[in-house]
């Protein structure tokens, strides 16, 4: 029971935008009157039609079916062989339906647009443009783009001269046209050109461009220095003419005004200094009196013994002088694995440079950075283990950059005290473990006498 089904031609060819046809035989298999619904399945049932759709067979009765292919000349359709089905439903038996296979070959076709953007340049040194590539066809195609004018007065430059491009897919291509030979006065020039792409897969394709090359003197120059010109004349005839006989009365006038105001005030100047003079003597007078009785009190007072001179420079262990040295800068950057809700797993760190028994580490300033927005703790101690001092407890957190100085009271390092770094990991900003650094800068200063 169900259906039986008989398409001679499995394999068809069709060109985009045309159509073609195939016939399949149905027959009704069963015992009863059926009726029986025919449809396309696959990528090429949107562009396939099934005349008729629905038929009814008296048992043991045929019927031809027309199967009409027509692919849309349009990107969205793609070269190559399509397989497809005809499927036949049974109303009365469904497991007896069923479905006749086949494939269709779609032909390949080019089809390639340009434009260009804009069509006409303006410019005095160069022209800039963009074309545009539109592949309307049905394949990828490869396209090389060139440019030529007919005087060879310009010079072209491409940001790339091929492109791949998938179908139904557009590439743009920037075009600089510059002229061989400027000018700096005179009409604009127009420098036709043209502008060819050649796919790899069909005939060359061209459109036209132009670029109007312009005097390199801005066209408002000359008039605007024309302009310039006969306001400066104007200007000077006016104050030839007007201004200068009206300046000269009043700066006269204003002299002599001036002269008569500076002779009553230098009298009265005069008549000041006078008597500022007078006390200054008698100033002077008194003060020479009192300069010969301190010189007295010092002549009495010399052969005490004075205090003891301030010492040079800051002593620090071992009679180190703090202040000397050789200057030093290092950066630790300790790195620490992950410990999310461990806060007691630290990773030690020893940070400073190696010292002798009689050297001094003398750290003046410390920044602190943490580019990764890690999250934990660092510590900075001087010494390790229990006999250790801690310096700074910083969460990394609570800074991005921070920085401390330390020049009146320097951080003091030894051999046996030594620059420690302690980190603990709770949240990687970027990684698995936390990488915080620290600048250290500071002196490196030798004692007397060993110190540890």
């Amino acid at each position: 029971m169900g259906a039986a089904t008989a398409l001679p031609v499995r394999d068809l060819h069709v060109e985009p935008g045309a159509t073609t046809t195939a016939t399949m035989l149905v027959r009704n298999t069963g015992q009863v009157v059926d009726q029986f619904t025919i449809d396309v399945v696959g990528a090429c049932a949107e562009w396939t039609k099934v005349e008729p759709k629905v038929v009814n067979l008296l048992p043991g009765a045929d019927v031809e079916v027309t199967i009409t292919f027509a692919p849309p000349k349009s990107p969205s359709v793609g070269a190559g062989v399509v397989p497809f089905g005809l499927r036949v439903l049974s109303r009365e038996d469904p497991p007896g339906s069923t479905v006749a296979e086949g494939s269709i070959d779609v032909a390949i076709f080019s089809d390639v647009q340009i434009e260009l953007v804009p069509r006409v340049s303006r410019g005095r040194r160069r022209g800039k443009h963009q074309l545009a590539i539109d592949n309307n066809g049905n394949v990828p195609t490869t396209v090389h783009v060139t440019a030529a004018d007919e005087e060879e007065a310009l010079d072209f430059a491409f940001d790339h001269e091929v492109a791949t491009i998938e179908p139904g897919a557009a590439a743009f291509i920037r075009i600089v046209a510059r002229p061989e030979k400027r000018f700096f006065k005179g009409a604009d020039k127009q420098l036709p050109f043209v502008v060819t792409a050649a796919p790899s897969n069909a005939e060359p394709v061209a459109t036209r461009g132009t670029l109007t090359q312009r005097q390199l003197l801005p066209s408002w120059l000359l008039p605007a220095i024309a302009i310039l010109a006969v306001l400066a004349i104007a200007a000077v005839i006016l104050y030839e003419t007007l201004l200068k006989p009206k300046i000269e009365s009043t700066a006269q006038d204003a002299a002599l005004s001036a002269a008569s105001k500076a002779n009553k005030s230098l009298a009265s100047k005069v008549s000041q200094a006078s008597s500022q003079a007078a006390a200054a003597n008698k100033n002077a007078n008194k003060a020479k009196a009192d300069a010969s009785r301190a010189t007295a009190k010092v002549s009495a007072s010399s052969t005490k013994p004075g205090p003891p001179a301030a010492p040079t420079g800051v002593t620090g262990p071992g009679g180190a002088n703090l202040a000397g040295g050789t200057a030093t800068s290092f950066v630790v950057a300790p790195t620490a694995t992950q410990t999310p809700g461990n806060a007691t797993t630290f990773t030690v760190i020893d940070g400073g440079p190696a010292l002798n028994s009689k050297q001094l580490l003398v750290i003046t300033a410390v920044v602190l950075q943490n580019p990764n927005g890690d999250q934990g703790r660092l510590l900075i101690s001087r010494g390790s283990g229990a006999a250790g001092e801690t310096l700074f407890n910083e969460g990394l957190v609570n800074y991005r950059d921070l920085d401390h100085h330390f020049e009146d009271s320097p951080l003091i390092f030894t051999r046996s005290k030594p620059l420690t770094i302690s980190l603990n990991c709770q949240a990687a900003g970027q990684s698995t473990s936390c990488r915080p650094n620290i600048l250290f800068s500071g002196r490196i200063v030798t004692a007397q006498r060993a110190v540890g």
